[in-house]
């Protein structure tokens, strides 16, 4: 007894219709009676509230609970075979599926195995998703920052300095005052300066 077609691994896009074969054929060629089950382990393993619209053949599609048995055909004989059909799969539908077959020629009941991983990508996702969420990781990062000497705040006086308070206006108009004096004082203009000479000499004609 042996498999002649097992599902295998595969990767889709959201929205997708996929089709996992498996075909089993029993040793001799005595009639034998087989039966084929289709089981979905969702990763990590938990509970979950959607469904799967399942296609089996002979009967309308119908919707069974994800996790668990999610399909049976059984025939009589040594030759059996079944395709589980998954509509626009979802995200949510990634995980391991797995087709068992159960042998009821012997006394004691055989099962045999066989399993693949479905991966579902986002419709607008590339292909290497990890290569684009670094990609993305590496365009969305801030350049680390580096701070200069000119960008370094200025730190607060200490205790014991204080900064020197700004002149008040009354003070910078007086020394503008008396700036303005001694420089009349020191040295009169020209024209004054001229009268004091023509004085002096007038008194001395005398």
């Amino acid at each position: 007894a042996t498999f002649t077609e097992v599902p295998k691994d595969v990767t889709v896009r959201e929205g997708d219709d996929i089709e996992m074969p498996c075909a089993f054929r029993a040793s001799g060629s005595t009639s034998y009676s087989l039966e084929i089950q289709w089981w979905y382990f969702k990763e990590p393993a938990r509970e979950l509230a959607h469904e799967l619209a399942i296609s089996v053949p002979g009967s309308r599609s119908k919707v069974i609970q994800c996790c668990g048995d999610i399909s049976t055909v059984r025939v009589q004989g040594n030759d059996i075979s079944h395709r589980l059909r998954l509509s626009g799969v979802r995200r949510q539908d990634e995980g391991v599926y797995e087709c068992r077959v159960a042998d009821y020629s012997d006394d004691e009941t055989q099962e045999h195995k066989a399993q693949a991983l479905l991966r579902v990508l986002s419709r607008f996702a590339p292909p290497d998703v990890q290569a684009a969420e670094a990609v993305s990781h590496i365009q969305s990062g801030a350049a680390p920052r580096r701070h200069g000497p000119a960008a370094r705040p200025t730190p607060p006086p200490g205790p014991g300095k204080r900064p020197p308070p700004p002149p008040a206006e009354g003070d910078a108009s007086t020394a503008t005052a008396s700036a303005a004096a001694a420089a009349s004082s020191a040295s009169p203009p020209p024209g004054q300066a001229a009268i004091l000479r023509q004085q002096h000499g007038s008194g001395r004609a005398r």
